[in-house]
């Protein structure tokens, strides 16, 4: 399994990914001004990514896949399954499929 990088031309679906993540309540602790500190999200391939604070002050974070033998895969997975099969669109939904195929999550 090759871990997925991102490219400058990635950079348009980076905020849909964001989004995603906020919108199924994907976060961690949260830090001043309630910025969150961590941030997880699922692309439509079904890689599960997490972001980290770099800069408070302008809400800037470092990203990177998660690999699925991190404990936090498993339960970024059932959260996120459990929104998109519930609120999420046809994209969430496919990428919650997408997730359980490419990482074997039950």
């Amino acid at each position: 399994m090759t871990m997925p990088g991102f490219q400058p031309g990635d950079m348009a679906i980076i905020r849909g990914l964001v989004i995603r993540g906020l919108s199924a309540g994907l976060i961690g602790s949260r830090v001043e001004d309630g910025v969150p500190s961590i941030l997880w999200t699922v692309s439509d391939q079904g890689w599960i990514f997490e972001a980290r604070i770099t800069n408070i002050g302008r809400a800037e974070y470092h990203g990177y896949p998660v690999r699925p033998s991190e404990a936090i895969a498993d339960l970024v997975y059932a959260r996120f399954s459990t929104w998109a099969r519930l609120h999420g669109g046809d994209s969430d939904r496919q990428a919650a499929v997408n997730c359980q195929a490419l990482h074997g999550f039950r």
